[in-house]
Parts: structure tokens; sequence; C-alpha cells
């Protein structure tokens, strides 16, 4: 033990700095990849947009007729799900209707069903 001791008091301080911020600096970085790993990385997280790719013989005819289908698809959703609430009751109720009111008031005004009223 003395023969390390003696070993390390024989070296000039530069490298003994130099050693010691070598440490520090291995240290940070294996304490940062053990938090990060115990709590994720909380950066901001980009969304992905998938975009419809149409081929180009598509017409505005067929656009047209795209769009009332998927708004006539929408409704028919809405209205299962009215029907689906309305057999609920109590807490289930009020929980799914404030649930279905919110997702509504989300879409634009072409998806929601008629005579929809936001609350």
């Amino acid at each position: 033990m003395s023969a390390l001791v003696a070993r390390f008091t024989s070296l000039p301080r530069s490298r003994l700095i130099i050693g010691g911020l070598a440490l520090l600096m291995t240290a940070l970085i294996v304490t940062a990849f053990l938090l990060e790993s115990r709590w994720g990385y909380t950066g901001r997280s980009v969304p992905v947009v998938f975009v419809k790719s149409w081929p180009s013989t598509r017409t505005g005819a067929d656009a047209v007729a795209e769009q009332r289908a998927e708004i006539a698809a929408a409704r028919a959703r809405a209205a299962e799900s009215r029907v689906y609430i309305a057999t609920l009751r109590g807490g289930a109720r009020v929980a799914a209707q404030t649930q279905y009111d919110a997702y509504l008031s989300a879409q634009p005004k072409a998806l929601q069903p008629e005579g929809f009223k936001p609350k």
C-alpha cells in the first residue's frame, strides 16, 4: 500500500487533477444514464402525421364522394355511441356522456352529428 501512495505522491499535480476530472466526468455520464433509465427522457416528443396518398387519376368527384362517406361513417359511429350510452346507468352513464361530448367537441363541425351542441 505504501508503494501505491508513494507512486501517487511522485506524480505531478496536473496529472492528478486531469485524472480526477476524467473520473468525475465518467461518474457524471454514468449517473445521467442511470437517471434517464429510471425516469425516462422528458424531452419534446414530435407527433407523427400520416398523410393519405392518392393516384394522379383521382378526380374531384372521387374526393367529394370519399369525404361524404367519411362523414357518414363518423356520424354512424356517433349514433352507435349514443345508443350504447343510453344503455348505461348512474355514474357510468355520466362519465361516458362527458367523454363522448369532449370527443365530439374536438371534431371538425362536418364530423359532428347534426344538432350536437358542445358543452
